[in-house]
């Protein structure tokens, strides 16, 4: 049957609700173990950020770090602080108080750590990317007192010794080419898919909403909108439980040149993970037109019921997909380039 053809019907049989919610489950659980791994990478200090993050996101309060005023967005979207957390930000602030139920506005949809954090390659001194998933429809005056709450967090976060980098992520816009982000960090915008394909398989959620992605299944990526229009007009899941940046069933060419070109700028400051990159990059386009990004293999991966956390470490991921690309063409010198990095 033509893909313009099928209805939510031609899909719902592949699904149930105890079948998505295992999955989830699953999800969560791998997602949980490497911020675990995150964690004990870090300081003390640095430990102190990652646990204050979400309740600096969801309150304004003239005690804690990153406030501006009483009419920033805030509002963390499924979050609700547990007595660490709490404990942690009375340290810093100890006459704070969390109201629960303080705000009825969740203008803050999800907070996901990007890149190395959580992997065989984060270490103490590395920088974090961080997507803020904000609602679609603050106005210009809110985005822009959210600006300045993230720049007001980053100041204090380098007080902690910890490099950190916020991107605002509108998932709406985003599924139409569009990005908003803040910080000095910035792929490019010509690699739309290239980084949709990183996020999936890299990015971990600290606090909020899940991405969508994980229960549309690998084989079915092409189906991507259909399916997720189904699983919210039957119910599986519910609007305000997800974001949802778009499916990832191709990679225009045009994003390879791009990316190669970004990774080289990249690589005077992180030789590692751009030579990492610029060869994933190259098995991709040697793959064009039916290019199968890793994001896909790792979700599969967990379809499939694995939950080690080192067979799913997304750098473990990209050296095996390199050393096999390497081995079929031969190509031991770069492999062994590859090794030794």
């Amino acid at each position: 049957m033509p893909l313009a053809q099928k209805t939510s019907s031609d899909f719902e049989e592949d699904f149930d609700r105890k079948a998505l919610k295992s999955l989830k489950a699953r999800f969560l659980q791998i997602n949980q173990g490497r911020l675990e791994r995150t964690r004990k990478g870090l300081s003390n200090h640095q430990q102190v950020f990652l646990s204050s993050l979400p309740m600096l996101l969801h309150v304004n309060h003239p005690l804690l770090p990153g406030y501006i005023s009483a009419n920033t967005p805030c509002g963390l979207s499924q979050y609700v602080p547990d007595k660490d957390s709490i404990r942690t930000i009375k340290k810093s602030a100890r006459s704070f108080e969390y109201k629960h139920g303080a705000s009825n506005d969740f203008n803050i949809y999800s907070i996901f750590l990007m890149g190395s954090t959580g992997t065989v390659a984060h270490s103490g001194a590395s920088d974090m990317d961080i997507w803020i998933v904000h609602n679609p429809d603050l106005s210009q005056k809110q985005m822009s007192e959210l600006r300045l709450k993230l720049n007001a967090i980053q100041e204090w976060a380098e007080t902690l010794s910890l490099d950190v980098f916020f991107f605002l992520m509108d998932f709406a816009k985003f599924r139409e080419g569009v990005r908003n982000e803040i910080g000095e960090e910035d792929c490019g915008s010509a690699q739309h898919f290239l980084l949709l394909d990183e996020f999936y398989r890299t990015g971990l959620l600290l606090a909020g909403r899940f991405p969508l992605w994980w229960l549309i299944p690998a084989n079915k990526e092409a189906d991507y909108t259909e399916i997720a229009n189904m699983l919210l007009e039957k119910q599986y899941i519910q609007e305000d439980e997800i974001v949802d940046f778009g499916g990832i069933a191709h990679i225009p060419p045009g994003e390879f040149i791009g990316a190669g070109m970004w990774q080289l700028y990249k690589g005077i400051d992180s030789p590692f993970k751009s030579v990492l990159k610029i060869l994933l990059t190259e098995v991709y386009a040697s793959e064009y037109p039916n290019v199968e990004a890793l994001c896909l293999r790792f979700k599969q991966k967990v379809y499939d019921g694995e939950t080690e956390l080192d067979e799913l470490d997304p750098y473990v991921m990209v050296y095996r997909r390199l050393e096999e690309y390497l081995l079929k063409k031969q190509d031991l010198g770069r492999l062994e380039l590859v090794r030794s990095e």
